[in-house]
């Protein structure tokens, strides 16, 4: 996906939008996952929050989108010069991510009793203005420590004495983390991991990924490739695509398989998994992480592929 949408939608929010602050703390909930409480948060003069929006705006159009090369579906590997977009109602966040959106319609004026860990800058389009709802996110606590154990500050009073100072101080950014839109979040970085508890997600989903791979019946010696597999990153089971599990139950095309992957095959035409590296092969493969090259034949190796239809050359005849 190009970035001229986010472009586009973001553009017309700077025109008659209606904007809302929160701050927000996360804290374990007893089993797993976060919960989550905002508080709204209201400014002296009512047309700051218009000016802050607009240079937000301007900021991630002119520093953050125009840096990256495209938008890319969350995979777990961020290339540094691309934006991950990953659904609202995917596994890895939907339950943490509806929490997280039920606690602000809820949120009062009363400053949080917990350290706050972040903000939000909603916006909505205002009547009869034609556009989509804007979420900025941002992971940073907006309090500004200006008395630390390496520092103190001090303010000039009127008799050019100096006095402590009591106040605290926000400090509000103009970068974001990550983009709310549609049914889409769209992130600059992996903040939102962490927002989200997507940790303790990616854990369930390799467990269930191996266990797929087991059920499709193609290994013979199932625990020890259940063994070999718990040790591989999680992120990469985000990948494990059906396609290429049907392409391996397939007999002849396990050969071809394991003589370009090196993975050994038993007397019926089973994955023997004799090790950790062959378990790892047989994983990046299925997860797209694999793949060789179409003039060259080697293997490659790509963290950043993600369900990429790349063509085999010595694999036509199989596809």
């Amino acid at each position: 996906m190009n970035k001229e949408y986010l472009k586009e939608q973001l553009n017309v929010a700077k025109e008659n939008y209606i904007w809302t602050l929160y701050f927000f703390t996360t804290r374990k909930k007893r089993g797993s996952g976060f919960l989550y409480e905002a508080q709204k948060v209201r400014f002296k003069k009512n047309d700051f929050i218009n000016s802050f929006s607009s240079q937000v705006i301007d900021v991630v159009l002119s520093q953050q989108i125009e840096a990256i090369d495209n938008i890319q579906e969350y995979n777990g590997f961020n290339t540094k010069v691309s934006c991950d977009r990953i659904s609202i109602e995917n596994e890895l966040i939907s339950d943490s991510f509806k929490s997280f959106i039920d606690c602000l319609p809820r949120a009062g004026d009363a400053k949080l009793k917990a350290r706050y860990k972040g903000y939000v800058l909603e916006g909505q389009p205002s009547l009869n203005q034609k556009g989509t709802s804007v979420m900025f996110f941002k992971l940073a606590n907006p309090i500004v420590p200006l008395n630390t154990k390496r520092s103190v500050m001090f303010k000039r009073c009127e008799d050019d004495t100096l006095d402590g100072i009591e106040e605290e101080y926000y400090r509000l950014y103009l970068a974001t983390d990550g983009i709310l839109m549609g049914r889409y979040l769209y992130n600059f970085n992996h903040s939102f991991e962490k927002l989200f508890n997507i940790e303790q997600t990616l854990h369930k989903v390799k467990v269930n990924a191996i266990q797929k791979i087991i059920d499709a019946d193609f290994i013979s010696n199932s625990d020890d490739f259940a063994n070999y597999a718990k040790s591989n990153n999680s992120r990469t089971f985000i990948s494990l695509d059906d396609e290429r599990i049907k392409r391996v139950m397939d007999p002849e095309y396990r050969k071809f398989i394991s003589q370009t992957y090196g993975i050994p095959l038993t007397n019926n035409g089973l994955f023997n998994l004799t090790s950790h590296q062959e378990s790892t092969a047989l994983v990046k493969y299925l997860c797209y992480k694999a793949f060789q090259d179409a003039e060259t034949n080697d293997v490659l190796e790509a963290d950043n592929v993600t369900k990429m239809k790349l063509p085999l050359k010595t694999d036509k005849k199989l596809q």
